[in-house]
């Protein structure tokens, strides 16, 4: 009960009515979904005509230590919000001439390769922020997720991984790229990405809570923890990810981010970003299908332009993006014809940034904004059941008395040549599996599974148990592949050979 009473006075201390006589109706709603959805936390800001006209908080920032409830200023990681500020940098350079869109990424990162080597030598600053290299999407991303690869090394080993597409042909959602336009960013300013977010954005802007710093962001007593199922997780840095996923913010500095699009680039009389560089930003590089609930909810285009998504609602033109890291899901979405922008940050893997987004669009347009919640929700029960469904399967795969080699052939190192080395140790209650490039996060005991087949249980919460399948030929190792099914991770093109 004593929960209960703070989130509520939370959302009573913080709403401003915007001319909508349904405000506290709206803060209503928001509880609902905070509930509905179980999260141990939620921040919610909306900004419109220049001023933020709504923000609520809801739950505790820490399932374990109870440091109560979040507030306009407390801290959540952004993940991938972090790529419209690189875009953004971008284009300031290019306004002072120091960059142009088509210069070639070589001409200023003359180490920088991919695996084809026209691509490699044709791909440019817009090809990096748009997402059309010809890599498929999340490809290459354990090179710096928990990884001790510093951001120009990570760059180097994604080389090695050949591309899927056709260079401009797709769209593959590419970290890595935006990475490297952090390098292109140092190359061109003499600062790093983060000495340029923070000198030439964050303080222009006034967002003095903003930091791509972990060590920063883990010891701020108001930084909301990440959570998985409501469960509080460690905290993991991802300064290696920079120009891609670095940022942390909160929704009182967000909601001066989306202030400063909406006021076309200008702070305080200043330009920062040209009206043209916006545009170029905000227009459609990569075209994007549209889908089946697209279509129902009125969608006719969907693009990416440089570190921003592009569709229509409700007829007009929506700039947005997520981002999302092991136990913190956010959103930000830009309305400039309705002069209106939507900031939601929860700490948990969660679906409901998404739905406010359309639901804040429509309560500021006064429409129904209800549906959303039980849309999403039916959307989250049926993910459940499939990632339930999917567990079981795999756990029934597990053999009686699969066929195995002595113990002691399986112990040794072992390379991919993207990744870098694995060992395989003895413990004291048996072999162990660690990739070394990131040993802290995944290291586990392994356990007997099929034939030449370990399973093994990493130490993040946010992965299912992987199975390592041992390439015997004549009773001879040559290698191991990985099997750990998940959406953001490719264990499974890899391949270790063993030394």
């Amino acid at each position: 009960m004593k929960n209960r009473i703070l989130v509520f006075v939370s959302i009573l201390t913080s709403v401003t009515s915007f001319a909508q006589p349904n405000a506290e109706e709206f803060n209503t709603f928001l509880q609902s979904c905070y509930e509905k959805f179980d999260l141990p936390a939620m921040s919610v800001s909306v900004v419109k005509d220049g001023r933020v006209v709504l923000n609520s908080n809801f739950g505790e920032k820490s399932e374990k230590s109870k440091t109560g409830v979040p507030n306009e200023n407390t801290l959540y990681a952004i993940a991938s919000l972090s790529k419209a500020f690189t875009s953004a940098a971008i284009g300031m350079l290019v306004d002072e001439g120091k960059l142009k869109w088509d210069d070639k990424v070589v001409e200023h990162l003359p180490w920088f390769a991919l695996n084809d080597p026209y691509v490699t030598a044709n791909i440019t600053i817009e090809d990096l922020l748009c997402h059309r290299s010809g890599l498929i999407t999340f490809d290459g991303d354990l090179l710096w997720y928990g990884s001790n690869y510093t951001r120009e090394e990570a760059i180097k080993r994604l080389r090695e991984r050949p591309l899927t597409y056709g260079f401009r042909s797709e769209f593959g959602y590419q970290n890595l790229m935006f990475m490297t336009a952090g390098e292109v960013i140092e190359s061109a300013s003499g600062m790093t990405w983060d000495e340029f977010i923070e000198t030439r954005i964050l303080k222009p802007i006034g967002m003095v809570r903003t930091t791509s710093s972990f060590q920063k962001f883990s010891t701020d007593f108001n930084s909301a923890k990440p959570h998985l199922k409501g469960k509080e997780i460690f905290m993991l840095s991802y300064d290696n990810s920079g120009a891609t996923a670095a940022l942390n913010s909160s929704t009182a500095d967000m909601s001066k981010w989306i202030d400063f699009w909406l006021d076309n680039g200008i702070v305080n009389g200043d330009t920062l970003l040209s009206a043209q560089s916006i545009k170029k930003l905000w227009s459609t590089h990569t075209p994007l299908g549209v889908g089946n609930f697209d279509e129902r909810n009125g969608t006719h285009f969907k693009g990416y332009g440089m570190g921003w998504f592009l569709m229509d609602y409700d007829g007009k033109k929506v700039i947005h993006h997520g981002g999302g890291l092991p136990g913190y899901i956010s959103k930000v979405a830009i309305i400039p014809e309705d002069n209106l922008g939507i900031m939601a940050l929860t700490n948990d893997m969660s679906s409901v940034p998404s739905l406010l987004m359309y639901a804040v669009i429509d309560w500021a347009n006064g429409k129904d904004y209800t549906k959303w919640m039980d849309m999403f929700y039916e959307f989250k029960v049926g993910g459940d059941q499939r990632e339930s469904d999917n567990m079981q399967e795999r756990l029934e795969t597990k053999k009686a008395d699969p066929r195995m080699l002595p113990v002691t052939d399986y112990l040794g190192i072992y390379e991919d040549v993207m990744y870098g080395k694995a060992e395989v140790s003895m413990g004291e209650s048996g072999l162990i599996m660690s990739l070394l490039p990131a040993k802290e996060l995944f290291t586990g005991n392994m356990e007997p599974w099929n034939d030449h087949a370990f399973k093994f249980e990493v130490n993040d919460p946010f992965l299912p148990f992987g199975v390592a399948n041992f390439d015997v030929k004549e009773d001879v190792i040559k290698g191991f592949t990985i099997e750990l099914p998940n959406n953001d991770f490719h264990f499974n093109k890899l391949y270790f050979k063993k030394q």
